[in-house]
């Protein structure tokens, strides 16, 4: 399965599971074929290694939740660097191999009670 497929479906597991919850998912510049569309990518706001979703619900100490997904691949310099960042300010920043690691993460998340 690829990466694009991978997140297709946690994305339809989100919307199945959680359909109140905010989120945004993207795949980043992965898929961006010739260098103006990088460039308007770029200047539009992209900044490489940016996590894959991004869950905008505010859960126990956590303002939200980032996971950089993965299928048999490693995370990128620039994708732990984002992910140490968004941890440091409050955030829960993840980065995770597999549908069901992804799965389990977002219900456990979702599952904790703001105290």
């Amino acid at each position: 399965m690829s990466e694009a497929s991978l997140q297709s479906s946690v994305v339809q597991y989100l919307n199945w599971k959680h359909p109140r919850v905010i989120y945004c998912a993207s795949l980043g510049g992965q898929y961006q074929r010739y260098h103006s569309q990088r460039l308007k990518a770029k200047a539009t706001g992209y900044v490489k290694g940016f996590p894959d979703l991004g869950i905008y619900e505010p859960k126990g100490k956590y303002h939200g939740l980032f996971i950089e997904v993965k299928d048999k691949a490693y995370p990128t310099k620039e994708q732990k660097e984002w992910i140490n960042k968004l941890n440091e300010r409050g955030y829960l920043a993840l980065c995770l191999r597999g549908y069901d690691n992804i799965t389990n993460a977002i219900d456990s998340y979702l599952n904790e009670t703001n105290k």
